[in-house]
């Protein structure tokens, strides 16, 4: 009997930039530090209006962020960076209050509001994971920019 080949070895991708790439370091960082991946490009637009309307947002954000990088430095890109999450948060932040209001009829606000619900009605249950859920993102909100703006903060002091 004979024993099957073995398999050729799989071939190596050649490197895109998407993948990152470590960065040298002198000998006594032990530090490991990877360069960002890219973010893939939005897919093309089709139509006059999406022609339009990318000329424009695009015109605005780059204004901006010229703006905000002539007053602040590199810090000028995180205070831009922390809006862009702000504003991403705020509109899912009304999400969950949109869809109560749709399905239920009623806008909860707070819990207690939940409270003024009768106890044995599904309306009550679903205001607090709705005013949870609200409560929940505006946490990750404050989390990310005192983590932006800490790592910043500490980048600063180690390159002055």
């Amino acid at each position: 009997m004979t024993a099957p080949p073995n398999p050729p070895p799989p071939p190596t991708p050649p490197p895109s930039q998407s993948t990152p790439t470590p960065i040298q370091q002198s000998p006594g960082n032990t530090q490991s530090t990877t360069l960002p991946t890219v973010v893939e490009p939005p897919p093309p637009v089709t139509t006059k209006l999406g022609t339009f309307t990318r000329k424009i947002v695009m015109n605005v954000l780059e204004f901006v962020d010229q703006v905000l990088y002539a007053l602040m430095g590199p810090l000028g890109r995180t205070v831009f960076g922390s809006i862009q999450d702000a504003i991403a948060i705020g509109i899912i932040l009304k999400l969950p209050g949109l869809i109560g209001e749709i399905i239920i009829g009623k806008d909860f606000s707070g819990f207690d509001i939940c409270l003024q619900e009768s106890p044995w009605g599904v309306s009550r249950y679903a205001c607090f994971i709705i005013v949870a859920s609200d409560f929940l993102l505006w946490i990750v909100l404050a989390g990310r920019i005192i983590g932006r703006f800490w790592a910043d903060l500490k980048d600063l002091k180690n390159n002055p």
